[in-house]
């Protein structure tokens, strides 16, 4: 079993868990972690879809472990049914596969965590802790509605993006983006309607996000979406976008930039 060292647990309130996983031996792993943490009351398994969406009915557990892929479907499935069958239902979600590229880019986009088979305890624990820090359902129902929309949506131009800043996560349409701007660690997005929002991500890790709806990083401290550019300053190196705000390109992204321009020749 599986220890760790943290201070006064006895008195935080413990929760309830539900383990979702078909493989008898990753369940028994996977509870070895959780009862060594210390931090539940309750932990059930279910090694199905079928199993899982009647416990979860029954038991209303406040956090799931869940496999995506399942010999009955996929995770995603029961919980778009439990969305529209049982709105009132709240859970936090742990997602773990062991399929590298599985809906990753929809889990980026909605800032939901997934943990990549095979884990270490330490990863499993820090991803609990991290939840029990975060467990305003009302966030996180706004974060799985994104994922949703994002998992089934193919059009780059309809996805929607999660901006968390100090006091608000806001929830964003990627084509309502012109510009991140980065600020040390911190990054602020520029949007079309002027509002700016704040977040305490550096730049870089939005950028692999972005990219695949149009974005490119044509400055150090600048991400711009490509469909708002209005014009080029070559003279000047500076891009001008639709709002007449200008941007600086860096010498060394001056040629992505042009072959850009060239391939809508």
């Amino acid at each position: 079993m599986y220890q760790i060292s943290e201070k006064d647990n006895a008195d935080k309130p413990k929760i309830s868990c539900l383990i979702i996983e078909d493989e008898a031996q990753s369940r028994s792993y996977v509870k070895d972690i959780l009862v060594g943490s210390d931090e539940f009351s309750v932990i059930l398994e279910a090694k199905d879809l079928k199993e899982a969406e009647v416990m979860i009915t029954s038991n209303s557990p406040q956090l799931l472990v869940m496999d995506i892929n399942l010999p009955d479907g996929d995770s995603f499935e029961l919980l778009d049914r439990l969305r529209q069958t049982a709105p009132g239902k709240e859970y936090k979600i742990i997602f773990t596969t062991a399929y590298a590229t599985y809906a990753v880019e929809a889990f980026k986009y909605s800032a939901l965590d997934y943990l990549l088979k095979p884990f270490t305890p330490d990863d499993l624990l820090n991803a609990v802790h991290k939840v029990l820090r975060q467990m305003d359902m009302g966030q996180f129902q706004e974060q799985l509605e994104t994922f949703f929309l994002n998992f089934k949506e193919k059009e780059h131009d309809n996805k929607k993006i999660v901006l968390k800043s100090t006091d608000n996560i806001h929830i964003v349409k990627v084509m309502d983006i012109f510009q991140a701007v980065s600020d040390n660690n911190y990054t602020i997005f520029h949007l079309c309607d002027g509002e700016r929002i704040t977040v305490s991500q550096p730049l870089k890790s939005y950028e692999t996000k972005l990219a695949p709806c149009g974005f490119m990083r044509i400055h150090q401290s600048h991400l711009v979406n490509l469909r708002y550019i209005k014009s080029f300053q070559k003279k000047n190196n500076l891009l001008v976008l639709e709002n007449d705000i200008t941007v600086p390109v860096s010498q060394n992204k001056r040629a992505l930039l042009m072959a850009y321009f060239e391939s809508l020749s």
